[in-house]
Protein backbone atom coordinates (compact mmCIF):
# COMPACT_ATOMS: atom_id res chain seq x y z
CA UNK A 1 0.00 0.00 0.00
CA UNK A 2 1.15 3.08 -0.77
CA UNK A 3 1.91 5.39 2.11
CA UNK A 4 -0.78 8.12 2.76
CA UNK A 5 0.28 11.84 2.34
CA UNK A 6 -1.70 13.25 5.23
CA UNK A 7 -1.00 16.55 4.31
CA UNK A 8 -2.39 16.45 0.78
CA UNK A 9 -6.04 16.91 -0.36
CA UNK A 10 -7.37 13.14 -1.09
CA UNK A 11 -8.00 12.67 -5.25
CA UNK A 12 -11.63 12.69 -5.22
CA UNK A 13 -12.29 9.57 -7.59
CA UNK A 14 -15.90 8.19 -9.10
CA UNK A 15 -16.87 4.61 -10.09
CA UNK A 16 -19.54 4.21 -12.31
CA UNK A 17 -20.49 0.41 -11.60
CA UNK A 18 -22.82 -1.97 -11.69
CA UNK A 19 -20.23 -4.79 -12.48
CA UNK A 20 -17.98 -7.28 -10.18
CA UNK A 21 -14.82 -5.23 -11.72
CA UNK A 22 -15.92 -2.35 -10.32
CA UNK A 23 -16.24 -3.76 -7.03
CA UNK A 24 -13.01 -5.07 -7.09
CA UNK A 25 -11.14 -2.39 -8.64
CA UNK A 26 -12.71 -0.02 -5.89
CA UNK A 27 -11.47 -2.27 -3.43
CA UNK A 28 -8.18 -2.38 -4.60
CA UNK A 29 -8.10 1.33 -4.85
CA UNK A 30 -8.77 1.78 -1.31
CA UNK A 31 -6.28 -0.86 -0.76
CA UNK A 32 -3.21 0.34 -2.40
CA UNK A 33 -3.84 3.93 -1.78
CA UNK A 34 -5.58 4.19 1.63
CA UNK A 35 -6.98 8.19 2.22
CA UNK A 36 -5.24 9.70 -0.57
CA UNK A 37 -8.18 8.94 -1.91
CA UNK A 38 -12.04 9.62 -1.86
CA UNK A 39 -14.19 6.61 -3.79
CA UNK A 40 -17.66 6.82 -4.65
CA UNK A 41 -19.46 4.13 -6.51
CA UNK A 42 -22.44 5.02 -8.70
CA UNK A 43 -24.47 2.32 -10.26
CA UNK A 44 -27.93 2.99 -12.06
CA UNK A 45 -30.19 0.61 -9.74
CA UNK A 46 -31.20 -1.86 -12.30
CA UNK A 47 -30.11 -4.68 -10.40
CA UNK A 48 -32.58 -4.56 -6.77
CA UNK A 49 -30.06 -5.89 -4.79
CA UNK A 50 -26.67 -5.63 -6.11
CA UNK A 51 -23.49 -6.71 -4.49
CA UNK A 52 -21.78 -3.65 -2.96
CA UNK A 53 -17.87 -2.88 -1.75
CA UNK A 54 -17.80 -2.46 1.99
CA UNK A 55 -16.61 1.11 3.42
CA UNK A 56 -17.19 2.61 0.42
CA UNK A 57 -19.69 5.28 -0.40
CA UNK A 58 -22.79 4.67 -2.85
CA UNK A 59 -24.58 6.67 -5.13
CA UNK A 60 -28.09 4.67 -7.01
CA UNK A 61 -29.70 6.18 -9.69
CA UNK A 62 -29.08 7.86 -13.15
CA UNK A 63 -27.69 11.09 -13.37
CA UNK A 64 -30.07 12.36 -16.32
CA UNK A 65 -27.70 12.24 -19.04
CA UNK A 66 -24.43 13.49 -19.61
CA UNK A 67 -25.55 17.25 -18.06
CA UNK A 68 -26.15 15.24 -14.66
CA UNK A 69 -22.88 14.02 -15.00
CA UNK A 70 -21.62 16.88 -15.75
CA UNK A 71 -23.20 18.91 -12.47
CA UNK A 72 -22.45 16.14 -10.28
CA UNK A 73 -18.46 15.99 -11.47
CA UNK A 74 -18.87 19.82 -10.53
CA UNK A 75 -20.71 19.65 -6.88
CA UNK A 76 -18.24 16.52 -6.14
CA UNK A 77 -15.14 17.96 -7.25
CA UNK A 78 -14.10 14.70 -8.81
CA UNK A 79 -10.68 14.57 -9.82
CA UNK A 80 -10.97 11.33 -11.66
CA UNK A 81 -13.52 9.19 -13.46
CA UNK A 82 -13.46 5.41 -14.08
CA UNK A 83 -15.76 3.85 -16.39
CA UNK A 84 -15.92 -0.15 -15.51
CA UNK A 85 -19.70 -0.56 -16.40
CA UNK A 86 -20.73 -3.47 -18.38
CA UNK A 87 -18.98 -3.87 -21.54
CA UNK A 88 -22.61 -3.58 -23.13
CA UNK A 89 -23.92 -0.72 -21.46
CA UNK A 90 -22.98 1.77 -24.35
CA UNK A 91 -25.61 4.39 -23.58
CA UNK A 92 -24.38 5.22 -20.07
CA UNK A 93 -20.45 5.12 -21.39
CA UNK A 94 -21.31 7.23 -24.09
CA UNK A 95 -22.67 10.47 -21.27
CA UNK A 96 -19.30 9.27 -19.06
CA UNK A 97 -17.62 10.32 -22.06
CA UNK A 98 -19.26 13.71 -23.50
CA UNK A 99 -18.91 14.75 -19.79
CA UNK A 100 -15.73 14.18 -18.78
CA UNK A 101 -14.86 15.46 -22.51
CA UNK A 102 -16.84 18.91 -21.40
CA UNK A 103 -15.13 19.62 -18.31
CA UNK A 104 -12.01 18.35 -19.14
CA UNK A 105 -12.24 15.67 -16.12
CA UNK A 106 -9.37 12.41 -16.47
CA UNK A 107 -11.44 9.35 -17.48
CA UNK A 108 -10.31 5.72 -17.71
CA UNK A 109 -12.57 3.24 -19.59
CA UNK A 110 -12.00 -0.44 -17.85
CA UNK A 111 -12.45 -3.28 -20.46
CA UNK A 112 -12.12 -6.66 -19.06
CA UNK A 113 -10.74 -8.96 -21.86
CA UNK A 114 -13.34 -10.55 -23.95
CA UNK A 115 -13.12 -14.87 -24.51
CA UNK A 116 -11.18 -15.98 -27.31
CA UNK A 117 -12.28 -18.39 -29.75
CA UNK A 118 -10.61 -21.38 -30.13
CA UNK A 119 -10.86 -24.14 -32.52
CA UNK A 120 -13.13 -26.05 -30.39
CA UNK A 121 -15.51 -23.56 -30.46
CA UNK A 122 -18.32 -23.25 -32.41
CA UNK A 123 -19.03 -19.44 -32.52
CA UNK A 124 -21.92 -17.74 -34.91
CA UNK A 125 -21.19 -14.27 -34.70
CA UNK A 126 -24.00 -11.21 -34.95
CA UNK A 127 -23.68 -7.64 -34.53
CA UNK A 128 -26.77 -7.66 -32.16
CA UNK A 129 -29.76 -9.48 -30.24
CA UNK A 130 -32.05 -8.37 -32.92
CA UNK A 131 -29.77 -10.58 -35.69
CA UNK A 132 -29.40 -13.07 -32.88
CA UNK A 133 -33.02 -13.75 -32.34
CA UNK A 134 -33.52 -13.83 -36.45
CA UNK A 135 -30.88 -16.53 -37.35
CA UNK A 136 -32.00 -18.17 -34.40
CA UNK A 137 -34.04 -21.11 -35.22
CA UNK A 138 -31.79 -21.86 -37.85
CA UNK A 139 -28.97 -23.01 -35.31
CA UNK A 140 -31.15 -24.95 -32.61
CA UNK A 141 -34.72 -25.83 -31.14
CA UNK A 142 -33.52 -25.38 -27.32
CA UNK A 143 -31.93 -22.46 -26.94
CA UNK A 144 -30.39 -21.12 -23.66
CA UNK A 145 -30.56 -16.87 -23.55
CA UNK A 146 -27.99 -15.73 -21.82
CA UNK A 147 -27.66 -12.58 -22.95
CA UNK A 148 -29.08 -10.57 -20.02
CA UNK A 149 -32.48 -9.03 -19.40
CA UNK A 150 -32.49 -6.00 -21.73
CA UNK A 151 -33.98 -6.38 -25.12
CA UNK A 152 -35.54 -9.61 -24.45
CA UNK A 153 -38.10 -8.52 -26.91
CA UNK A 154 -36.15 -9.45 -29.91
CA UNK A 155 -37.02 -13.20 -28.90
CA UNK A 156 -40.66 -12.61 -28.68
CA UNK A 157 -42.77 -14.57 -31.29
CA UNK A 158 -40.49 -17.77 -31.97
CA UNK A 159 -41.94 -20.60 -32.24
CA UNK A 160 -39.78 -23.03 -33.80
CA UNK A 161 -37.43 -22.71 -31.19
CA UNK A 162 -38.18 -22.96 -26.83
CA UNK A 163 -36.04 -20.70 -24.67
CA UNK A 164 -34.46 -21.42 -21.64
CA UNK A 165 -34.19 -17.60 -20.57
CA UNK A 166 -31.42 -17.09 -17.54
CA UNK A 167 -31.17 -13.88 -15.97
CA UNK A 168 -30.19 -12.21 -12.78
CA UNK A 169 -33.68 -10.43 -12.25
CA UNK A 170 -37.24 -10.59 -13.89
CA UNK A 171 -36.92 -8.36 -16.96
CA UNK A 172 -38.63 -5.12 -16.18
CA UNK A 173 -40.47 -4.54 -19.68
CA UNK A 174 -43.11 -7.14 -20.70
CA UNK A 175 -41.78 -9.91 -22.28
CA UNK A 176 -44.01 -12.86 -23.22
CA UNK A 177 -42.45 -16.40 -22.79
CA UNK A 178 -44.83 -18.56 -24.52
CA UNK A 179 -42.70 -21.03 -26.04
CA UNK A 180 -39.85 -21.67 -23.14
CA UNK A 181 -38.98 -21.20 -19.01
CA UNK A 182 -37.57 -18.44 -16.91
CA UNK A 183 -34.58 -19.30 -14.91
CA UNK A 184 -33.56 -16.38 -12.46
CA UNK A 185 -30.00 -17.25 -11.24
CA UNK A 186 -26.75 -15.26 -10.53
CA UNK A 187 -23.18 -16.08 -11.12
CA UNK A 188 -20.50 -17.10 -10.99
CA UNK A 189 -21.47 -20.53 -12.36
CA UNK A 190 -19.16 -23.74 -12.69
CA UNK A 191 -18.44 -25.51 -15.87
CA UNK A 192 -19.71 -28.65 -14.15
CA UNK A 193 -23.33 -27.08 -13.57
CA UNK A 194 -23.60 -26.12 -17.03
CA UNK A 195 -22.94 -28.62 -18.56
CA UNK A 196 -25.14 -30.63 -16.50
CA UNK A 197 -27.62 -27.43 -17.33
CA UNK A 198 -27.54 -28.16 -20.83
CA UNK A 199 -27.84 -31.38 -21.21
CA UNK A 200 -31.01 -31.40 -18.43
CA UNK A 201 -32.48 -29.00 -20.42
CA UNK A 202 -30.97 -30.74 -24.35
CA UNK A 203 -30.24 -27.47 -25.25
CA UNK A 204 -28.74 -27.04 -28.57
CA UNK A 205 -27.94 -23.67 -29.25
CA UNK A 206 -26.74 -20.50 -26.77
CA UNK A 207 -27.56 -16.65 -27.22
CA UNK A 208 -25.22 -15.18 -25.48
CA UNK A 209 -22.88 -11.40 -25.40
CA UNK A 210 -18.90 -11.64 -25.48
CA UNK A 211 -19.35 -9.96 -21.81
CA UNK A 212 -15.67 -11.66 -20.74
CA UNK A 213 -14.62 -12.86 -17.39
CA UNK A 214 -14.90 -15.07 -15.25
CA UNK A 215 -18.59 -15.31 -13.37
CA UNK A 216 -20.05 -16.54 -16.50
CA UNK A 217 -17.80 -18.11 -18.80
CA UNK A 218 -18.47 -21.36 -17.59
CA UNK A 219 -21.37 -21.52 -19.76
CA UNK A 220 -18.41 -21.05 -22.88
CA UNK A 221 -16.44 -23.73 -21.83
CA UNK A 222 -19.30 -26.37 -21.33
CA UNK A 223 -20.62 -25.47 -24.81
CA UNK A 224 -16.98 -26.10 -26.01
CA UNK A 225 -17.38 -29.27 -24.17
CA UNK A 226 -20.71 -30.42 -25.87
CA UNK A 227 -20.10 -29.15 -28.76
CA UNK A 228 -22.72 -26.81 -28.70
CA UNK A 229 -23.06 -23.62 -31.27
CA UNK A 230 -23.34 -19.95 -29.93
CA UNK A 231 -24.56 -16.86 -31.48
CA UNK A 232 -22.63 -14.31 -29.87
CA UNK A 233 -22.85 -10.79 -29.93
CA UNK A 234 -20.04 -9.06 -31.07
CA UNK A 235 -18.44 -6.16 -28.76
CA UNK A 236 -19.45 -2.45 -29.09
CA UNK A 237 -16.94 -0.38 -29.61
CA UNK A 238 -14.95 1.31 -27.01
CA UNK A 239 -15.46 5.11 -25.90
CA UNK A 240 -13.48 7.79 -27.17
CA UNK A 241 -11.40 7.72 -23.46
CA UNK A 242 -8.29 6.60 -22.20
CA UNK A 243 -8.55 2.73 -21.94
CA UNK A 244 -7.68 -0.13 -19.27
CA UNK A 245 -7.75 -4.05 -19.08
CA UNK A 246 -6.03 -4.17 -15.56
CA UNK A 247 -6.59 -2.89 -12.56
CA UNK A 248 -2.84 -2.24 -12.07
CA UNK A 249 -2.83 0.37 -15.25
CA UNK A 250 -5.64 2.28 -13.45
CA UNK A 251 -3.23 2.29 -10.13
CA UNK A 252 -0.51 3.27 -12.40
CA UNK A 253 -2.05 6.32 -13.47
CA UNK A 254 -3.78 7.23 -10.16
CA UNK A 255 -0.19 7.31 -8.37
CA UNK A 256 0.67 9.13 -11.22
CA UNK A 257 -1.79 11.65 -10.71
CA UNK A 258 -1.27 11.69 -7.32
CA UNK A 259 2.69 13.11 -7.71
CA UNK A 260 1.35 16.06 -9.63
CA UNK A 261 -2.15 16.81 -7.05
Amino acid sequence: MTPPRSTVTPLNILIFGGTGDANRIAADLLQEFGSDVRLQLSLAGRTSAPRLPDGIPVRIGGFGGAEGIISWLGSEKIDLVIDSTHPYATQISSHIAQACHAVATPCVQFQRTAWQKTDKDRWIMVKSLAEAAQILPDHGKRALIASGRKDLAHFEGLEKTWLLVRTVESPKEPFNLAFGEWLIARGPFTVEGEIELLQRHNIDVIVSKNSGGDATEAKILAARELNIPIIMVERPGVSPVEQAEKTQEIIEKIRNTLAKH
